[in-house]
């Protein structure tokens, strides 16, 4: 392949330097001013979160996670109405990552406990239960890659664990976890599961269609049972890793 050639003007000659491309190249479209975007693409561990709370005494409502992102008012369930913050969901936009962001799925967990800011944080096994015989979905762009009861699903890390999620309810002091909190417990999908830009995916938790009928969160603390009815916190959790433009 020449890599110089010779261009004349009137009498005047100049030698001009091609550009040099290997074989790969041939016949391949290519951007003479380069990537436009100058960031450099990172991989971080980094889960994405979202939350279900109920207050107590309150019907456990449908609820699609990922659909209200922060800075934004939370008001099912009960609760009292508030803007959530980077402590209840890291996410930006309502059901789909940032521009040019990608993220790979690897694993689910979910952790549960009282109704944050409550005086009294001990989940009622009660509410506990009615939650892990939930029914779960984990979707990306309307396909589902998790169908089953969050029972199913560990809690993955956490700060209390009493026996599994089997807790006295004579007891004024214990504490009900979804497994082990283990950082290693959690449910993983094999391969991870691609969210790209711009795509949708939510997670849906659906108590409505319990046997029974829809259950509530505990109302009153009964005679002789000191267990709390204190309402339920959970915080879903995508585990995997995050590719972003480096700043």
């Amino acid at each position: 392949m020449p890599e110089r050639m010779t261009v004349r003007s009137g009498k005047a000659a100049t030698r001009q330097r091609l550009e040099r491309i290997s074989a790969y190249q041939l016949g391949r479209p290519k951007a003479r001013l380069g990537n436009p975007n100058t960031g450099i693409p990172e991989v971080v561990v980094q889960p994405i979160y979202d939350i279900y709370f109920v207050a107590n005494a309150t019907a456990m409502p449908l609820l699609t996670l990922f659909s209200v992102p922060v800075g934004q008012t939370y008001n099912f369930g009960g609760v009292t109405a508030f803007l959530k913050t980077f402590g209840h969901t890291n996410l930006v936009q309502a059901g789909m990552l940032e521009s040019s962001y990608t993220f790979v799925v690897r694993a689910l967990s979910i952790y549960m406990q009282a109704l944050q800011g409550t005086a009294q944080l001990y989940l009622n096994y009660t509410d506990y239960a009615n939650l892990a015989s939930s029914r779960a979905q984990f979707n990306i762009n309307r396909k589902s890659y998790y169908d089953g009861i969050i029972g199913w699903l560990p809690g993955g890390g956490g700060g209390n664990f009493a026996g599994g999620g089997v807790g006295s309810t004579t007891q004024a002091t214990y504490n009900t976890t979804n497994g082990v909190p283990y950082s290693r417990n959690v449910y993983p999908l094999p391969g991870g599961q691609f969210i790209n830009p711009q795509e949708n995916f939510n997670f849906i938790i659906d108590p409505t269609g319990n046997a029974g009928g829809t259950p509530s969160t505990a109302t009153v603390v009964l005679p002789g049972i000191t267990a709390p009815a204190s309402g339920i916190s959970a915080w879903v959790r995508l585990d995997g890793t995050l590719i972003r433009v480096a700043q």
